[in-house]
């Protein structure tokens, strides 16, 4: 139960979140269950690969 007494969804999973000049620009909520498959590996692969890409300056 939530504190507010309604109910409350959890699943388990990953937020990636981009930040610029402290500010939250994007955030990527990733769901992986709790036995992972090849999808679940790839979309936390491109998600975090966005992430590095984003903190990385433009050459």
């Amino acid at each position: 139960m939530a504190e507010d007494g309604g109910a409350a969804l959890s699943y388990p999973g990953i937020s990636v979140v981009r930040t610029s000049h402290g500010e939250v620009v994007d955030r990527v909520w990733v769901p992986v269950g709790e036995e992972p498959t090849y999808a679940d590996d790839e979309a936390l692969i491109a998600a975090l690969r966005a992430a590095w890409c984003w903190t990385r300056p433009a050459a």
